[in-house]
């Protein structure tokens, strides 16, 4: 029968691991929920289907040419009408840094 410090450790040992991962997938499910609150209403946010707004791309597209790497500060820093209809808009960083998370599991 295992001691009581032996599973103390694995349990301590399996927290540290699935930390980071419990983490992003928080992140990500922040990040896909931001989306759908600001951005759906123009963009197709999910794995499928087509953008509501024909001049807007779907998300997916947009995280398999873009630098994902980068996103999170142009959307800290503002960004510009892409397109006649797309707002001007800022979000803040931790926002910004869900929806880059959220846009990386949009990639193939």
């Amino acid at each position: 029968m295992p001691s009581r410090r032996l599973l103390l450790g694995a349990s301590i040992a399996l927290r540290l691991l699935a930390g980071p991962a419990a983490a992003e997938e928080a992140s990500a499910a922040r990040g896909r929920a931001l989306a759908g609150i600001v951005c759906a209403r123009c963009h197709a946010v999910r794995m499928t289907g087509a953008s509501p707004m024909r001049e807007a791309p779907p998300f997916r597209s947009l995280a398999e040419r873009f630098p994902i790497g980068d996103l999170a500060d142009v959307l800290d820093e503002g960004v510009e009408r892409r397109h006649p209809a797309m707002p001007d808009f800022r979000l803040d960083p931790s926002d910004a840094a869900d929806l880059t998370v959220y846009m990386r599991t949009l990639r193939r």
